[in-house]
């Protein structure tokens, strides 16, 4: 069966919005850059769950995040995402899209028919992987070739778009 994107429709680039924004810089802009190599569409995937589906029943109220608060925050994660990657191709068709769902299945479901999916990543994760489990999944599952592309604390925009630190599948 052929997993590659039809050619009646542009390719696209997904790319995952990471909650901290300080690792979207670098994936998005790269991203970026693909995308408008390839000409295809960019798109700006962010999973989120509403607040309340993993709070426990006994948690104080206090803790209860506002819908609406958590979806300003989630338009506030596209908009700086949507805006670095117009810093890098300003005429590039880009495509917002929170989807509510674990990251997991969203980032797979996004991108079943992209092009590449890519993901940015920390610098190290707590238990001493290089990758998280989200990405590890991905990587391990996606029907696409698969980017990650490190994050640097403090990073700023003027340096060089980084080369991916890892790939998964056939780039085509």
């Amino acid at each position: 069966m052929d997993t590659r994107p039809s050619h009646s429709t542009p390719p696209c680039v997904v790319v995952g919005i990471d909650p901290d924004s300080s690792v979207n810089r670098r994936s998005v802009r790269w991203a970026a850059r693909e995308a408008a190599l390839r000409g295809a569409v960019l798109h700006l995937v962010h999973a989120w769950e509403p607040a309340s589906a993993h709070r426990a029943h006994y948690a104080p109220m206090h803790t209860l995040v506002d819908p609406t608060e958590q979806r300003r925050r989630v338009r506030e994660l596209l908009d700086a995402a949507e805006q670095c990657a117009r810093h890098v191709r300003p005429d590039l068709t880009v495509v917002r899209r929170p989807i509510e769902g674990p990251s997991v299945s969203v980032l797979l479901g996004a991108a079943h028919e992209a092009a590449l999916l890519v993901l940015g990543s920390r610098p190290r994760q707590a238990d001493g992987r290089p990758l998280g489990p989200v990405t590890r999944e991905c990587l391990r599952c996606a029907r696409c070739p698969v980017v990650t592309v490190g994050a640097i604390p403090g990073e700023d925009y003027g340096r060089p778009i980084p080369d991916a630190t890892h790939t998964a599948g056939a780039m085509q």
